[in-house]
């Protein structure tokens, strides 16, 4: 008696070491810090520091003078007032804290869901892939209140199915009045209480003999409550700012959105442009999924209706949109593990050492395997930023990066004033940092601004000159405060060009963004004593880079790019590869770098070198094809062109730029020029 209880209390000693194991994980993922120039946040703070002195920041575009009557339903006004609180409180490290809260909190009444049907062990191996997927949102956003509200509503919607006590249900009621007012996934919320609806309503429904009057009688007894439940619950939404508009817009979002961003992308076609890790654990998740209910019909001959509709939505969420990814990773968490838990006890029943007695045996084994995986988990995540950041993308520790508010600071000393031109992802900070004394030209809400805006006017005025001349001079802009972590192909034409442009000086650059004043309209003495010079620029690329993590060094080298200083982007990537010999992405630009010397034949064979290194180190992408395909165009080898493009077109079948050169080779082949295959 006395060993079975210390055994027992040693197994719960183990039991509680990997669950704190698995909550370190999360804590290492999401101490993350924050590159305020490149998130939504710093908007988020300035809602909850405007809305009680401006409400016109619920209805309008408040922030920006390019388009400042334009409608716009601020859905997630709530969640600013409650992080600017914690900024006043804590400032940005609390901000962290907050966010990690949520994400634990999310993450462990998951596990419980998940445990209670599926045991602790199971659940544990399950939780360590769902973990690291959820590295793939790891900024401060509402949508961290989103995950939690999720998982509530869940637990919730169970307690009441197992106790039929749909009292329960009220509990629902200030849930999601705080949640339409915090962050526009509410939605997902009202659409598990339908799929609630949906699982009683369907069955007797269908099953049901006599005409359609009664089978829809006898239907409506059965989900009545639940079907009560989701008009009152969706009529507590109508309780936001835009009342009707609020609750329709996670449907009428999309109708408005001229620029494209990533995050609503699918993996499918992020795959093509650049790495992520994420991706893969995607994909092995969404397997296990299906191949778990494939397990549990064949052992159990029927369907868990709430679950299979619950399955295939956030299956669908996480295919249309990358940004779902982690929303997807908590929910089949619990679903996984039910559905395996089903032929699990059917084999235990038929296989004498797969019993519960024989099993108990072994658990030490059980744990000590999820102990391991855990610590070598953690270990890579520690040492995954540095060197290649699959999973970590930020440098670690809780508050702002190094220098995040340098520009900001710099622009308020020198009593610099707008009109600004600014790019679409500096946005946000410049409104927490200067409104409302300063609007901002854009900022990173598409849905704020028409269509036509992004499409006739942002990306235009930065690609063609006559379109930035006609704007300059129709907005009077004094400054240029421009993000240049921006790779998009209209900031990557925009920022060489305008750091040429005789009429503007360079008078401030960091890590993140650059700052240029208009000659003709600044003061020319200002502009004398903080223009940089070449030598200065190059002294002070070379410190920043000393301090800098992997992706800032990236960054560095594009700026160094942008200002024609080559040899100064090849020492900063030449000293990423000292460090790291096999990074594909550095060994990738080094290769793009040499291939722009497009008449320098020594240098161009270099460049194919370096693309073939990052090749063979897995930096498989057709980008990396397309240049080297270029390259041996250059150097007349049409044969190879033509196979580095077709590797890319395998990759990436839509892919526009292999598709238009290989045309252009069979043209060739037809008029004579190339020999024929």
């Amino acid at each position: 008696m006395i060993s079975m209880l210390r055994r027992l209390q040693t197994e719960k000693l183990i039991k509680t070491l990997v669950f704190l194991g698995l909550l370190v994980l999360i804590v290492i993922i999401f101490s993350q810090q924050i590159e305020l120039t490149s998130v939504d946040l710093g908007r988020h703070l300035a809602n909850g520091r405007e809305v009680f002195h401006n409400k016109d920041l619920l209805f309008k575009n408040f922030y920006s003078f390019s388009e400042p009557d334009y409608p716009f339903v601020n859905h997630h006004w709530l969640a600013g007032v409650i992080f600017y609180g914690t900024y006043l409180i804590g400032s940005f490290r609390l901000l962290s804290v907050l966010n990690i809260i949520l994400i634990l909190a999310a993450f462990i009444l998951a596990f419980r869901l998940a445990q209670k049907q599926t045991g602790f062990y199971l659940t544990s191996v399950l939780a360590i892939p769902i973990i690291l997927l959820l590295s793939q949102r790891v900024e401060i956003r509402p949508e961290s209140f989103s995950y939690l509200f999720i998982i509530l509503t869940w637990v919730i919607l169970e307690r009441t199915s197992e106790k039929n006590k749909y009292h329960l249900l009220w509990h629902l009621a200030p849930l999601f009045l705080l949640w339409v007012n915090i962050h526009i996934y509410f939605f997902i919320g009202l659409a598990m209480i339908g799929f609630k609806a949906a699982a009683d309503f369907l069955p007797p429904f269908i099953q049901q003999q006599g005409n359609f009057r009664v089978r829809l009688l006898t239907a409506w007894q059965a989900a009545r409550e639940w079907i009560i439940n989701f008009i009152v619950i969706a009529a507590i939404c109508l309780l936001n700012p835009n009342t009707i508009r609020g609750l329709l817009y996670p449907f009428n979002i999309f109708r408005n959105y001229g620029y494209e961003i990533a995050e609503n992308k699918s993996i499918f076609y992020l795959s093509n442009i650049m790495e992520n890790a994420n991706f893969g654990l995607f994909k092995l998740l969404l397997l296990i999924l299906i191949l778990s209910w494939a397990a549990y019909y064949v052992f159990e001959k029927k369907w868990r209706l709430f679950e299979v509709l619950v399955s295939v939505f956030f299956s669908l969420l996480a295919l249309f949109a990358s940004r779902n990814l982690s929303i997807f990773s908590l929910v089949v968490l619990v679903i996984i593990g039910a559905n395996l838990t089903y032929p699990f006890n059917f084999l235990k029943s038929h296989f004498s050492f797969l019993q519960s007695d024989k099993l108990n045996k072994y658990w030490y084994i059980f744990a000590s395997v999820i102990l391991f995986i855990i610590i070598i988990s953690s270990l890579y995540l520690i040492t995954d930023f540095s060197r290649q950041s699959g999973l970590i993308k930020n440098s670690f520790g809780w508050g702002l990066t190094a220098g995040a508010e340098d520009s900001v600071r710099f622009f308020q000393e020198n009593n610099l004033s707008g009109p600004i031109f600014n790019n679409y992802d500096v946005g946000s900070a410049l409104i927490f940092w200067l409104s409302p004394r300063e609007k901002v030209f854009v900022d990173n809400r598409p849905e704020a601004y028409s269509v036509s805006f992004f499409a006739d006017t942002y990306r235009p005025m930065q690609t063609d000159p006559q379109k930035w001349q006609e704007y300059n001079q129709k907005y009077g802009f004094k400054a240029i405060y421009f993000s240049y972590t921006d790779f998009t192909p209209w900031a990557a034409a925009f920022l060489p060009r305008i750091l040429k442009d005789p009429d503007w000086s360079l008078v401030y650059f960091d890590r993140y963004t650059v700052i240029l004043l208009n000659k003709k309209l600044v003061d020319q003495e200002k502009i004398n004593q903080l223009t940089v010079s070449d030598e200065a620029f190059r002294q002070k690329i070379r410190e920043l880079a000393k301090d800098s993590d992997l992706r800032q060094k990236f960054h560095l080298a594009t700026l160094a790019g942008a200002k024609e200083q080559a040899e100064l982007a090849e020492e900063i990537y030449r000293g990423i590869l000292f460090q790291y010999p096999n990074n594909g992405q550095t060994l990738s630009l080094l290769g793009s770098l040499y291939a722009s010397s497009l008449n320098n034949r020594q240098l161009l064979l270099r460049s194919l070198d370096y693309f073939d290194r990052a090749l063979e180190s897995g930096y498989r992408l057709p980008a990396v094809y397309n240049s080297k395909a270029l390259v041996y165009w250059q150097l007349g080898d049409y044969q190879k062109a033509e196979a580095s493009w077709r590797s890319a077109l395998k990759l990436n079948r839509s892919n526009g730029d292999a598709r238009y050169y290989l045309d252009q080779i069979e043209q060739l082949r037809w008029s004579g020029r190339l020999p024929v295959r």
